[in-house]
C-alpha cells in the first residue's frame, strides 16, 4: 500500500476542494459541504446500515468500494446524535480511504486493504455488504489518547493517520482555518467550542488540526498555548 506524506495528503485535499469550488461556482466558506465532495467530485454515495461489531469494538463507519459506498453505522445513530462533528468525521475518513489507498482499476481485486492481524483496517458484515473499516482506539482513555497522538504524528506512513490527515485538510482547509484561528484568543477553551461549531466538527478534530498546523499546542496539565514556542517561551520565564 502506498505511503501518504502530509504534504501530498493537503494537496490532494486542496484539489478536491476546488474542485468542487469550480462545480459550485463560488468560494467555499465553512462548514465544507462534505456530502457534496463525496457526491459529486468523488463519485460516492451514503447509506445507513447496521455494521456487526465485534465485542469491545465501536465502528463509526466503513466503505464498500466495489458499489462506491460508505456505510455509516446505523447501530451507533444515537451517537452521532450526541456528537456534533462525528457523522462528518467518519464521512470524512471514508472519503480518505477511497481517494488514497483503492485502486480505482482493481475494484475486483480481493485483497484492497490489509485485513484483521496487525493492520489497521477489517472487514465488517453489513446488510449492504463487507464493509471495511478502521479499527477504532476508543475503548477507553489510554486508546483514545494514542488515537490523538497517532493523528497528529507528523509524517508517519501509516493508513490510519492518512484518512485523519485527509479528513481534517477537507473539513477544515489549512488556509481557511488559519485565517479564522488567528483571529481569536486560542488559550480560551469557549473561543475554540465556537470555532468549532463554525467548522461543524468535534473539539478534539479541532484540537488535532490546529496542532497540526503549528497553531495550538496543549501541555500534560490541560494548558492552552497558541503554540508550542509560545508555551517554551512563558517556561523560560516561568510562568
Amino acid at each position: 500500500m502506498r505511503i501518504r506524506r502530509n504534504q501530498e495528503i493537503e494537496e490532494i485535499a486542496q484539489s478536491r476542494l476546488a474542485e468542487l469550488q469550480r462545480l459550485l461556482g463560488r468560494p467555499l466558506s465553512p462548514p465544507i459541504p462534505i456530502d457534496l465532495i463525496a457526491e459529486q467530485v468523488l463519485g460516492l454515495d451514503f447509506l445507513w446500515e447496521p455494521i456487526n461489531e465485534l465485542p469491545g469494538e465501536k465502528i463509526f463507519g466503513g466503505l464498500i468500494a466495489k458499489k462506491r459506498l460508505i456505510i455509516l453505522n446505523e447501530n451507533r445513530r444515537e451517537l452521532f446524535g450526541e456528537k456534533p462533528g462525528l457523522e462528518r468525521s467518519t464521512k470524512g475518513h471514508e472519503m480518505g480511504h477511497w481517494d488514497l489507498f483503492i485502486d480505482k482499476g482493481s475494484l475486483d481485486h480481493p485483497t484492497l486493504f490489509n485485513v484483521d492481524g496487525d493492520g489497521p483496517f477489517a472487514f465488517r458484515s453489513s446488510p449492504a455488504g463487507d464493509v471495511a473499516i478502521i479499527k477504532m482506539l476508543d475503548r477507553d482513555a489510554e486508546g483514545r489518547e494514542l488515537l490523538r497522538k497517532i493523528q497528529s504524528r507528523a509524517d508517519e506512513p501509516d493508513e490510519a493517520r492518512a484518512v485523519n490527515r485527509y479528513a481534517a485538510a477537507l473539513s477544515m482547509p489549512a488556509d481557511m482555518i488559519r485565517a479564522d484561528a488567528l483571529k481569536i484568543d486560542r488559550t480560551q477553551w469557549p473561543n475554540l467550542y465556537r470555532l468549532a461549531e463554525k467548522y461543524e466538527v468535534t473539539i478534539s478534530a479541532l484540537r488535532v488540526r490546529l496542532e497540526q498546523l503549528g497553531l495550538l499546542y496543549v501541555d500534560e496539565h490541560g494548558k492552552l498555548y497558541e503554540s508550542r514556542d509560545a508555551a517554551s517561551g512563558q517556561q523560560m520565564l516561568g510562568f
